[in-house]
């Protein structure tokens, strides 16, 4: 059963839903004074400082605070940042045009234009791109004849498999940059079948520009269906809200979606990733999504009862919008093991039951006690 609240912003919330309320819907209304200290500073830290200065453009009070270098730095870094990424971008779509290969934005790069007042808002570690795998070793080479170095911890043979070539950076640039021969790791959804298998995705691809270049953009249905589940099956506490912020702006710039084709494609991971985070956005009023819509999606999964998905939010409330550190019960060990139990494919009593079964303290631990100090 999926739970409506009607306030338009939950008493219980975290602060920074009101930023994130506020950039969802590109207002300029909000006051820096209504964020406590250590709220605006978690908000610079996770990527949205740029967003910050954005939304209190209206507030007269602003300047005086004395966080607001602090947030007035973060924008003007997100710029110089975010002008090097476009002009790499742009020199990457040339490299693709003048060897006859598509490429595919994908990621902060397409969204930055696409869903977002100006790129610099949406802040990004690297540049993600899709390439045909054939075509991959002629842009590596040129991509190291303009300066970028490959540079990673995992040994080449990791990425053999890997859903991305090794990582390369430009050190002038200061850019990262990424080769995509598929969209997810092949441990997310079962491996590249399904939608994100490469025949399916083809036939979603939309010819687009960038700075006049041709290029390929996902369509708007299958870029909200990759970002939630990226951003689900790989969460980060630091930038979480980055990709929360992702699919809030796709909803609500994106009206008419083809919600039935969305459904379609829909498998038992992809439901839960999908009602997690469709759920979470519609509790806290960061995006409307009809009423049937969340039935549908939430009727598709199987991870999920009212306390499992509860608990879940919550985990999205407290470690990611609210920033607090790890420790106790949600430990750095034990929180990635409560987020990947809670989201398995299995019913939603039985993962409560690993759950606690995972969370018991190893053996090793158990030895350490008895040993003699």
């Amino acid at each position: 059963m999926i739970i409506h609240h009607q306030e338009r912003v939950i008493p219980s919330a975290p602060p920074l839903i009101r930023l994130l309320e506020a950039a969802s819907q590109d207002r300029t209304d909000l006051t820096l004074a209504s964020l406590p200290p250590g709220q605006i500073r978690w908000a610079v830290e996770s990527g949205l400082g740029p967003w910050l200065r954005r939304c209190t453009a209206n507030d007269p009070d602003a300047a005086a605070s004395p966080l607001w270098p602090l947030v007035h730095s973060a924008d003007l870094t997100a710029r110089v940042i975010a002008g090097e990424q476009l002009d790499a971008m742009d020199e990457v779509a040339r490299v693709c045009e003048d060897h006859a290969t598509s490429v595919t934005l994908l990621k902060g790069i397409s969204i930055c234009e696409q869903y977002y007042p100006e790129p610099h808002l949406r802040v990004m570690r690297d540049i993600d791109l899709l390439i045909d795998e054939d075509r991959i070793p002629a842009i590596e080479s040129r991509l190291l004849e303009l300066g970028y170095v490959r540079m990673s911890e995992n040994p080449p043979a990791f990425y053999e498999t890997h859903h991305h070539t090794a990582p390369f950076f430009h050190p002038h640039r200061r850019v990262w940059l990424e080769l995509h021969r598929q969209l997810l790791p092949s441990n997310c959804l079962g491996g590249w079948a399904g939608m994100f298998g490469l025949e399916a995705i083809r036939s979603q691809l939309r010819p687009s520009f960038f700075r006049g270049r041709p290029v390929n953009r996902l369509s708007d249905e299958l870029q909200l269906l990759y970002l939630a589940v990226h951003w689900a099956f790989g969460l980060q506490r630091v930038g979480g809200m980055v990709g929360m912020l992702d699919v809030s702006r796709i909803l609500n710039s994106a009206p008419h979606l083809g919600w039935e084709r969305i459904l379609g494609w829909l498998d038992g991971s992809s439901s839960t990733y999908l009602c997690l985070l469709l759920t979470y956005l519609d509790g806290r009023h960061l995006a409307h999504i009809e009423p049937g819509i969340l039935r549908e999606v939430y009727s598709r999964q199987r991870s999920f009862g009212a306390m499992n998905l509860a608990a879940l939010h919550a985990v999205i409330d407290r470690y990611v919008v609210d920033g607090r550190e790890s420790r106790f019960l949600m430990s750095a060990r034990n929180f990635p093991i409560v987020w990947q139990n809670l989201l398995e494919p299995r019913r939603p009593s039985l993962n409560a039951l690993m759950l606690l079964w995972r969370l018991l303290p190893s053996r090793a631990w158990f030895s350490s006690l008895r040993r003699p100090r």
